[in-house]
């Protein structure tokens, strides 16, 4: 988890992954190894749509479920919109559906994020970096990924 919450800059930032994706420019950023999740939570004192955009590490397609990773943990704002109105939307690319998240155990949060450093090495790297983690090895990832917040993230029967 970082310890310390973006700026105002680093938020302006953070939202024009956000803007691009909510003008229908989803599945760009495929372009540089990554895959993002689009979600709109209703905030929990507003009651107002809020918008995060977020890394899929993973998705399982025959389970159906988005892999996430939370960079504030507990403490993002989305987290605690979910928290609080559990049925959320998401946007992958051109999907869209309403969904619902579970938190992974540390132990599959730490084997999450080893897998996904396994497949994605320089991406991992460079965000972990951002965030100011770093690692020498996969144990030492292992041992990061089970202190962060994982999400599976399953679309919501209708």
């Amino acid at each position: 988890m970082l310890e310390n919450r973006p700026g105002r800059l680093q938020k302006l930032l953070f939202k024009v992954p956000v803007w691009l994706h909510k003008m229908g420019l989803g599945g760009w950023e495929r372009l540089i190894g990554a895959q993002w999740m689009l979600i709109t939570t209703v905030g929990r004192k507003t009651g107002k749509r809020r918008d995060a955009m977020v890394d899929v590490m993973d998705y399982d397609p025959a389970a159906d479920t988005y892999y996430i990773e939370a960079a504030y943990g507990a403490h993002a704002d989305w987290y605690k919109n979910i928290q609080s109105n559990p049925i959320f939307e998401a946007r992958v690319g051109r999907r869209k559906f309403k969904a619902r998240a579970g938190a992974l155990s540390s132990e599959g949060a730490g084997e999450m994020l080893v897998q996904f450093y396994r497949a994605k090495p320089a991406y991992t790297r460079s965000v972990m970096a951002m965030a100011g983690m770093k690692f020498k090895d996969e144990e030492e990832l292992r041992l990061l990924g089970r202190n962060l917040t994982l999400l599976a993230i399953k679309p919501e029967k209708e």
